[in-house]
């Protein structure tokens, strides 16, 4: 069996930033069953990786290139968006120049693929070209989201879909069971909630809310929605629940225990926006932005954006900020942009912060500020990201925003190197050879980095061998 870091690597278009968050953390915390596991060390989950990189603006860098290398599978995210995504078409043309199209799996989450109308066209170019494999995939639009995800992992398993499928229904039966027992707890200590028919008197309903909302955690927590559930959902949300709205939308979008209807999906968004939920809000801005059950306009986006970034939503702030720096929707403003990331990144929004340490680095709605974009990088760098540990060893190495400091570059270095990134693997080296910050040796982490696709290291390994020699 060949080894890998990673079982796959997400490619998707910004756009599908949340499908592919929610992609991501299923198949990371999907549990695989004992007789399907292989040589898989007992316990050991999926192993992925997401590309984060596309939301920073920067280029393919060798570190994507190498995390490419150690995946065994691409899953791309294929949607009208990503079709007209260069860097998800540069992802997909790297993979297959590894000669590993045969290992390429389209998930298809929107529009069509080889379409004839180019607003359908779902496949970006590099799949396209494909013409003598049959590419193995999944469509959310033809088996619904959660089948859809047990194809998906049946292939990164190599087992066969109906046997994962039966496996899901006994889980799902056993789940079904505890639920249900779950509920007649409930019903026990609440009195009236009747957990099949959601019926809820408007006289009983402050008092049996806390009831009403452990019902709704308990099928949120569920991996497959069946119909009876959306049916509590939709009783739920007629009573004006908007957590209930927002999941009941959710599930209409996606087409979980129910038909996909867009358009019912985007008329509940806009009641629980309109009852004020601030989730409902974004979910109302995105329908507009991606025109789903509803015409495309971008002033309404911005507009609700506004109204869930006003009742501090950091997402909503975000989509502000992103907004009004690329005029979607208002007019480009710069200024503005800067005080929403500003506001963003202080209610913890993670790209809020990488935004933010950019506009202080760039200049961008404000005067350029070292210190301060040494500031945000750093907290970003402390969520773990590789792209923001590199950056800190940079400007450690070279003094930006802050003093040179060799041993602290060293460390930033090392931390994105442990995390899989190349390029801080490549440093890593580069310290070690010149003794900077460190005086060990540094073919380790030059052999590390060659390995992850650093062409520098590679050049480093031939220099240090020549000089050897």
């Amino acid at each position: 069996m060949e080894q890998y870091t990673f079982d796959a690597f997400i490619s998707y278009s910004h756009k599908d930033l949340s499908f592919g968050k929610w992609l991501q953390r299923k198949l990371e915390t999907f549990s695989i069953p004992a007789d399907m596991r292989g040589e898989r060390p007992k316990g050991q989950k999926l192993r992925i990786f997401r590309d984060q990189t596309d939301l920073a603006g920067t280029g393919l860098q060798d570190s994507l290139r190498a995390n490419l290398r150690e995946a065994r599978y691409l899953i791309v995210l294929c949607s009208p968006q990503s079709a007209a995504s260069s860097w998800v078409n540069e992802e997909v043309l790297f993979f297959i120049s590894l000669g590993r199209k045969e290992r390429i799996i389209p998930f298809i989450i929107d529009g069509e693929p080889m379409s004839d109308d180019p607003g359908l066209e779902c496949y970006p170019e590099g799949l396209r070209s494909i013409r003598d494999y049959t590419l193995l995939g999944a469509s959310i639009q033809e088996i619904g989201r959660n089948k859809a995800f047990l194809k998906l992992v049946s292939i990164l398993l190599g087992v066969r879909f109906g046997r994962l499928v039966d496996r899901e229904k006994q889980r799902r039966r056993r789940t079904i069971l505890s639920t249900l027992a779950a509920a007649l707890v409930l019903l026990v200590t609440g009195g009236s909630l009747l957990w099949r028919n959601a019926v809820i008197s408007r006289q009983n309903k402050k008092l049996n809310y806390d009831i009403y909302g452990a019902a709704l955690v308990s099928i949120s927590q569920k991996d497959v929605i069946e119909p009876g559930d959306v049916e509590f959902l939709t009783a739920s949300a007629k009573e004006d629940n908007t957590q209930a709205i927002l999941f009941l939308a959710d599930c209409l979008k996606n087409g979980w225990g129910t038909e996909q209807d867009l358009e019912a999906a985007y008329t509940w968004s806009r009641r629980g926006a309109d009852l004020g939920n601030p989730e409902c809000m974004i979910f109302l801005s995105n329908c507009y932005q991606n025109g789903e059950g509803t015409g495309q306009d971008l002033e309404q986006a911005f507009l609700w954006s506004m109204k869930a970034a006003q009742a501090g939503n950091s997402s909503g702030m975000l989509n502000v900020a992103i907004s009004y720096e690329e005029g979607l929707g208002v007019e480009a403003d710069p200024e503005e942009a800067f005080a929403w990331y500003t506001k963003s990144a202080e209610a913890g929004n993670d790209l809020g912060m990488y935004n933010l340490a950019n506009c202080y680095r760039a200049g961008i709605g404000t005067d350029p500020d070292p210190q301060m974009a040494f500031a945000w990088m750093e907290k970003v760098a402390q969520t773990g990201n590789p792209t923001a540990m590199y950056n800190m060893g940079l400007m450690y190495q070279n003094g930006y925003g802050t003093g040179e400091d060799p041993e602290n570059a060293y460390l930033w270095f090392k931390k994105a190197a442990d995390a899989g990134d190349a390029d801080g693997a490549y440093m890593a080296g580069y310290c070690w050879e010149n003794g900077y910050g460190v005086t060990d040796p540094a073919l380790e982490w030059y052999t590390i980095g060659a390995q992850r696709g650093s062409d520098r290291a590679r050049e480093a390994l031939q220099r240090w061998s020549n000089e050897a020699d």
